[in-house]
């Protein structure tokens, strides 16, 4: 799915591009009238439009503006229906583990136990595929299935004797359990291996052990007529109309369609705002099993942190959903119990757009959506862009922010900075607890206009201010 694609594109460090955000992280969730100016001028009177609803100790809110674009004037609001792409993933990984918690699974069984005995599972250096590795996204398995077709619904035309016939063949990229390695074919796997355990189908199971005991009546796989009335048409990311996608035997990979209001229902469970007996599974769920990886950060079974918890020293969570039509984006601060859901009926470009991930986990962070941060979820080329020409990284072993790249003929390296310098300061505001698209956002401003660094040295221990204007540039390949 092309969610990777845009998961990977706003986990690793942007380059800082785009106008000035002079924005603060605080220690209240946001300002609720800031969401609704972002999003009212945003896509008022548009056919693409947004929700975002948030969820903390005070209760659950809903924002909305634009379009369901479905041949009527409906606007969008806490019951329409999106796709939400691989956020379904999260759905299978806990049905998995509710699974367990009834003693009907185990999470160390081979997934092979639970197919039919003429396929036959690749393994490497002899180590068998479980469960739990379908589950936690380090089975070793390629992204998606070799034999899967393009297209504009190419998930809705594979079948299981397809995915039977290519199993065999698929080699393993790491020994299983060794690292995290996203996989719509792994996942989809799972959610195929627990139907045929049920003997039930994928919707069903979710939608019982799931849905009815959270109240979730809008969260389904197919559609009633009434759920189709309320689901807004998707657009990719140039606005145009595009066919919503379908699913066949990987559904567990992101089938799902769902509403802000039911999704904040699922956050809710997830961080104890809601008592409710899948609270044991959903515990153990978001047990990290990976730390690190360069693109996800920390990831559990499969939620992802994408590198904010690290950085900011808060525990979030969180997992991005993308078809050809839409992005979204669910995430949740488990120590202060507070979560976020941002539903977008366009797709996520990974140059242009508003970035529906990114979003969240500044919303997460505390970051508050004033004109200077808002204006720029919409960049105005995807190719001529404003910045001064650097890349960050967070230093995990000395929790500083640093350039990881400083681009030729760009502001930064004509003042002769380099790669490995410490960021310590934006216009006189410390980087150090914030993320780093945050101090992005700081480094952010108009063509002509300055920033002020504070630059430190690590090799000599030196600490220099430096003064840029930034300007505008194509954007390198990466």
């Amino acid at each position: 799915m092309n969610i990777a694609t845009a998961t990977q594109s706003f986990c690793l460090a942007a380059i800082i591009f785009a106008a000035q955000l002079p924005i603060s992280a605080q220690d209240n969730f946001t300002d609720d009238s800031e969401i609704k100016t972002f999003l009212h001028n945003s896509f008022d009177g548009k056919n693409a439009g947004m929700v975002i609803g948030l969820v903390d100790e005070h209760g659950s809110r809903i924002f909305a503006a634009g379009k369901l674009d479905n041949n009527t004037s409906q606007e969008l609001n806490g019951d329409t229906v999106f796709e939400i792409g691989s956020i379904t993933k999260t759905f299978t990984a806990l049905l998995l583990q509710d699974m367990v918690e009834r003693g009907e699974m185990n999470l160390n069984d081979p997934v092979a136990k639970y197919l039919p005995q003429s396929v036959v599972m690749p393994t490497r250096n002899g180590k068998e595929i479980t469960l739990l590795n379908l589950a936690a996204q380090d089975s070793g398995l390629p992204f998606n299935p070799l034999n899967l077709d393009g297209g504009e619904n190419y998930f809705a035309h594979y079948t299981t004797n397809e995915l039977y016939a290519i199993l065999p063949s698929c080699a393993l990229s790491s020994d299983p359990g060794a690292k995290f390695e996203y996989s719509n074919l792994g996942m989809g796997l799972l959610g195929h291996a627990i139907a045929l355990k049920e003997g039930a189908n994928y919707e069903s199971l979710v939608v019982n052990r799931i849905c009815r005991p959270l109240h979730m009546d809008s969260t389904r796989v197919t559609l009633t007529d009434e759920l189709k009335a309320r689901l807004t048409r998707g657009h990719d990311a140039s606005g145009k109309l595009v066919p919503n996608w379908d699913f066949d035997v990987l559904a567990g990979c992101g089938a799902l369609h769902s509403t802000a209001n039911d999704l904040l229902k699922y956050i809710s469970a997830e961080i104890g705002l809601t008592p409710c007996s899948l609270a044991p599974a959903i515990e153990k769920t978001q047990a990290i099993r990976h730390r690190g990886d360069p693109v996800y950060g920390d990831t559990a079974m499969p939620w992802v942190d994408c590198g904010q918890s690290a950085q900011t020293g808060m525990k979030l969570l969180g997992h991005a959903g993308g078809t050809a039509g839409y992005s979204a984006f669910i995430g949740f601060d488990r120590q202060h119990q507070r979560g976020v859901v941002v539903l977008f009926n366009e797709q996520d470009g990974t140059q242009g757009g508003v970035h529906s991930q990114m979003l969240g986990w500044l919303l997460l962070e505390g970051v508050r959506l004033t004109p200077q941060i808002t204006a720029n979820l919409f960049p105005a080329s995807t190719a001529e862009l404003v910045g001064i020409g650097v890349k960050l990284r967070f230093d995990q072993p000395t929790r500083t922010i640093r350039f990881e790249t400083v681009f030729p003929n760009m502001p930064a390296s004509q003042a002769g900075l380099s790669a490995g310098l410490i960021l310590q300061k934006v216009d006189g505001i410390p980087t150090a607890g914030k993320s780093i698209d945050l101090c992005a956002c700081y480094i952010r401003g108009k063509a002509g206009t300055k920033v002020r660094l504070e630059l430190v040295n690590p090799e000599r221990n030196e600490t220099n201010t430096v003064e840029l204007i930034r300007q505008k540039f194509t954007q390198p390949k990466q």
